[in-house]
């Protein structure tokens, strides 16, 4: 049983927070596009809260609200959109590959609702006869490969055994209203002829840096929907 005093610093804090129009917080979870969940400062209960539609937070996003009658509403996030996520890099080679065949990949990523990512890859590349290679992104390690995430482009070694700068820009967008959670991002290359690697080293490392983008879906036509 609480004792008096216990009862009224509860009846206190509640009254507190009756009162004021405005509070930080830390995201705890991503529910839906409009619904999160929130643990206010000063507190270690995560309770359910709006989010703003233009608002795009994640787990431990720190947020700010605001109060509309009986509502708590994200309206804002620090540091906003457009971070890093996540980088994937090696100062290693890939194996040599002829057929379609992963050289990277991300695992376990969250697709946030209603939100934009920018994959860059980069490093060099490298056939071991002339040739031409295609790199695709994927949604799992190995093939086969059903899924089309789009792709980098084609890149061409004009001379064998000599790495070239490998740079290529790619953009996905989640239109649904729900977490993609666990999600793997490959990088697969084929080789036209020969075989081609994808070359790092401990000065210019291979990488996959996947980064938020600001805004929604709406303003990234070029962007490919998963």
């Amino acid at each position: 049983m609480f004792g008096l005093d216990l009862l009224k610093l509860i009846d206190a804090r509640i009254e507190a927070y009756r009162q004021k129009q405005t509070a930080t917080g830390t995201v705890q979870t991503r529910q839906s596009a409009s619904r999160a969940t929130v643990t206010f400062d000063g507190s270690a209960l995560a309770v359910p809260v709006k989010v703003l539609g233009h608002v795009h937070v994640r787990e431990n996003s720190r947020v700010t609200l605001a109060r509309f009658g009986s509502e708590w509403v994200v309206v804002g996030v620090f540091g906003g959109a457009g971070s890093l996520l996540t980088t994937w890099a090696a100062p290693t080679n890939s194996s040599g590959v002829f057929t379609e065949a992963a050289v990277l990949a991300v695992t376990g990523f969250t697709f946030e609702p209603q939100a934009v990512y920018r994959l860059r890859l980069g490093g060099q590349v490298q056939g071991s006869v002339a040739n031409y290679s295609l790199w695709r992104v994927r949604d799992r390690a190995t093939g086969p490969y059903p899924v089309d995430w789009g792709q980098f482009g084609h890149y061409h070694c004009p001379v064998a055994d000599l790495p070239f700068a490998l740079l290529g820009e790619h953009y996905l967008a989640h239109v649904g209203s729900t977490p993609l959670e666990g999600q793997t991002i490959a990088v697969t290359a084929q080789a036209s002829t020969g075989t081609v690697q994808h070359i790092g080293s401990a000065t210019t490392p291979r990488y996959l840096a996947i980064e938020r983008c600001p805004g929604s879906p709406a303003e990234y036509p070029h962007a490919l929907v998963i």
